[in-house]
């Protein structure tokens, strides 16, 4: 089978969630992990630094943070430019997993998202006019 045929298929389980099927299909075809991986490696960079960007307009503002208000610090503090509908979509993904939580305010950091912003202010800290 083709790479691109199998990478289809995988596409499907992985969306399906069927994690016998997704082993599998792994064992069989190893080059696949590396593919997975450095996909879900660049998202979760992307989610790290609008954690960063919610982390440090708390502190700031001392409260929730309106979504205008992480856009702007992503755009002044780490010189990355998203949409609205990017971070939002974004945030949501990282509310599912309890990294964030919304409310009428806006946005605030879970004690698990803080140690996520905290270690990506850490390793990043030279690189930004914080």
């Amino acid at each position: 089978m083709a790479k691109k045929k199998i990478r289809e298929e995988f596409d499907k389980l992985f969306k399906k969630g069927n994690e016998k099927a997704i082993k599998k299909m792994l064992d069989k075809n190893p080059w696949l992990l590396n593919e997975v991986s450095h996909t879900m490696g660049a998202g979760m960079v992307e989610q790290s630094q609008i954690i960063a960007a919610l982390g440090v307009m708390e502190d700031e503002l001392g409260g929730p943070v309106p979504i205008d208000e992480i856009i702007f610090s992503l755009r002044v503090d780490f010189n990355i430019r998203k949409s609205e509908d990017e971070v939002h979509t974004i945030l949501t993904s990282a509310e599912n997993l309890h990294l964030v939580k919304r409310d009428a305010n806006g946005w605030s950091l879970t004690n698990e998202g803080g140690r996520i912003c905290d270690d990506y202010l850490n390793k990043n800290l030279g690189k930004f006019d914080l």
